[in-house]
C-alpha cells in the first residue's frame, strides 16, 4: 500500500494494540520536537554540578529527541510493570536489600526484543518507516516523553507516576519517522503537599521534583565507584540498600495499590536476594554467576564489594 494512502489514526491505534500486546501496561503517543519549556530546569541541574557522577550525560542531546534519533517524528511510549508483591527488598530474615527492578532478568533483553519486533511489524505495514528503540541507553528525557504521551507524570522524586498504576514501571520508547498524531499530554502533577517520598530518602538527595545525585544510594551502588560522602556512606549502611534504592517509592501513595508486573515473567528471587548478609558473594566467579542475564550484571564484582564493606564492615 503507498505511504499516501495510509490513515494515520489507524497507524497509530495498531501500533498501540501492538504495544499492548506485547506486554505494555500502557501506551501513548508524543510527538519529537525540542523540551523547550525543560531547558531552564535542565541546564540549572547541570550547571549546580548535578551531573558530575554522570558523564554519560549531555543536556544539549537529553533536550532534543532527534539527537537520538534525527528522522524522529513521532514516539510511542510504554509503561511495564516490574514491581511484585512477593518480592519485598529485605523481607528475608538477615538479608540486605536490593531494589525491585532487579528482581528478575536485564530488563533490556526484555523489553528491547519486543520493541525491535514491534518496529518490524510496524515498518512491513507502513513502507519507507524508520525507527530506533530506546530503553534507558539513550540520551533521551523518557520520562517527560511519557508525561507527553499522557501516561503519567514526573512525581516529586522525580519518576514517572502512571495514576493509579503507580510508578513501579519501566518506559521503552519506539522513535518513528511517521507524523502519528499525538495523544493529550498529562499536564499537571497529582503529588499536591504530598511529601512522603522526600521525608523517606535515607540520605536527603530530593528536593520537590529535584534529585542530586551526589547523594543518591544508587548513584553509589549502580552508577558509579566513586566513594560516597561520609553521611552518605552511613545511610547507606543505615538502610542496607545493597543495590539501588526503594525507599521513596515506597514511600509513595500511589503506590499503595499499583500494577504488578507478571510474576512468570520475571520470576523467583536470586540467591542475592534470600541469602543473610555475611553469605553474600564476595567472589568475581560467584558474582558473574548470580548476576548473569541481570541487570546487576553492569556492576564490577569489586564494586560490589566495596557496598558490602560499606554496610557490613571490612
Amino acid at each position: 500500500m503507498p505511504v499516501e494512502h495510509l490513515n494515520p489514526l489507524a497507524f497509530k491505534a495498531w501500533l498501540r494494540s501492538e504495544a499492548l500486546a506485547a506486554g505494555f501496561a500502557a501506551a501513548g503517543f508524543a510527538p519529537c520536537g525540542p523540551f523547550t519549556a525543560e531547558e531552564g530546569r535542565i541546564r540549572d541541574w547541570f550547571d549546580s554540578g548535578r551531573g558530575a557522577l554522570l558523564p554519560y550525560l549531555d543536556p544539549t542531546a537529553l533536550l532534543d529527541p532527534r539527537s537520538v534519533f534525527p528522522q524522529a517524528q513521532a514516539a510511542l511510549v510504554g509503561f511495564f510493570p516490574y514491581a511484585r508483591p512477593e518480592a519485598v527488598p529485605g523481607a528475608m530474615r538477615g538479608s540486605l536489600k536490593l531494589s525491585r527492578y532487579l528482581w528478575g532478568p536485564d530488563y533490556h533483553m526484555i523489553l528491547k526484543p519486543r520493541l525491535a519486533r514491534l518496529l518490524e511489524s510496524a515498518q512491513a505495514r507502513w513502507p519507507g518507516l524508520e525507527g530506533r528503540v530506546c530503553v534507558d541507553t539513550a540520551p533521551l528525557l523518557e520520562r517527560q516523553l511519557a508525561a507527553r504521551a499522557g501516561l503519567g507524570w514526573q512525581g516529586k522524586h522525580t519518576l514517572l507516576i502512571a495514576g493509579k498504576d503507580g510508578s513501579w514501571g519501566f518506559l521503552g520508547v519506539l522513535l518513528l519517522s511517521a507524523d502519528l498524531p499525538p495523544d493529550e499530554p498529562f499536564a499537571a502533577e497529582h503529588c499536591g503537599s504530598c511529601t512522603a517520598c522526600l521525608e523517606a530518602c535515607p540520605s536527603g538527595a530530593l528536593e520537590p521534583f529535584r534529585l542530586d545525585p551526589a547523594r543518591c544510594l544508587t548513584t553509589y551502588t549502580i552508577e558509579t565507584e566513586a566513594e560516597p560522602p561520609p553521611d552518605v556512606a552511613a545511610a547507606l549502611a543505615d538502610s542496607r540498600w545493597a543495590a539501588g534504592c526503594d525507599a521513596c517509592q515506597e514511600a509513595c501513595p500511589w503506590n499503595r495499590a499499583p500494577l504488578w508486573g507478571d510474576p512468570a515473567l520475571w520470576g523467583g528471587p536470586s540467591p542475592l536476594h534470600t541469602r543473610t548478609a555475611d553469605g553474600l558473594p564476595r567472589g568475581a566467579a560467584q558474582w558473574r554467576k548470580l548476576t548473569r542475564r541481570t541487570a546487576l550484571r553492569r556492576v564490577r564484582d569489586r564494586h560490589w564489594r566495596a557496598t558490602l564493606t560499606r554496610i557490613l564492615g571490612p
